[in-house]
């Protein structure tokens, strides 16, 4: 009986590869655009996600953008690379606990680079960000004139990222597409590379764990060059 049960699962797995199989050279006969390049743009929100100071509290930083071109290099109907090149700002903001003011706003600009794994409408890859400089606008409240400081590049880390990704088609032809973007990435790295003070923090030990994960939609047209071929 345990035997019968075998074949039977083995005649299973069998029949599955082969229709897999079958599955992936029909797809490999498919004509499929090979290289799409083009540029995009998309904007959303980000947050702090390290520990807030007693007397603290963070709240989401609006807007977080990403400006940049892009390229697509596909080996398979299903599989392919990509890589975006651009400008990208996301930030972090802090108010007084249980007030609205004093409050920061922290904005952070990278030169970043998107390598992506590409299956079907899916982008699986990271980003690596090259920081340009940050600004910080402290308001603080009672009237009073919000202030606006310059902070050099070399306060900040390299920007790393895990993200994921999908461009879904709005409009599609041989010869390009329009795509709606969604991407969120988890940060893996910290903002800055010493520690900073929030408004009405009540410790002494500045934060030094600053990672800034995003979320953020977006458009991009992308130019098919050379068609749809096998």
């Amino acid at each position: 009986m345990r035997s019968s049960k075998l074949s039977l699962a083995f005649l299973i797995l069998t029949m599955s590869l082969c229709c897999t199989g079958i599955s992936f050279a029909q797809e490999d006969t498919m004509a499929y655009k090979h290289f799409e390049v083009g540029a995009g743009a998309t904007i959303g929100a980000s947050v702090f996600n390290g520990t807030v100071p007693d007397g603290s509290k963070t709240d989401i930083h609006f807007p977080a953008y990403l400006v940049q071109a892009m390229g697509i290099y596909s080996f398979h109907p299903y599989w392919g690379v990509a890589l975006g090149i651009g400008y990208e700002s996301r930030g972090m903001y802090f108010k007084e606990q249980n007030k609205t003011e004093p409050n920061v706003d922290v904005s952070l600009n990278y030169i970043s680079f998107q390598p992506s794994i590409k299956f079907k409408q899916f982008l699986l890859g990271a980003t690596i960000g090259l920081p340009t400089g940050a600004t910080s606008t402290y308001n603080p409240g009672s009237g009073l004139a919000s202030q606006t400081r310059s902070t050099g590049k070399d306060t900040m880390n390299t920007l790393i990222d895990i993200r994921i990704g999908g461009m879904l088609p709005i409009v599609e032809n041989d010869n390009g597409a329009l795509f709606f973007l969604i991407n969120a990435s988890w940060n893996v790295s910290d903002a800055f590379n010493q520690p900073f003070f929030t408004p009405g923090q009540t410790t002494s030990t500045g934060v030094t764990k600053s990672p800034i994960p995003t979320i953020q939609v977006g458009l991009s047209y992308l130019f098919a060059a050379g068609g749809k071929t096998h």
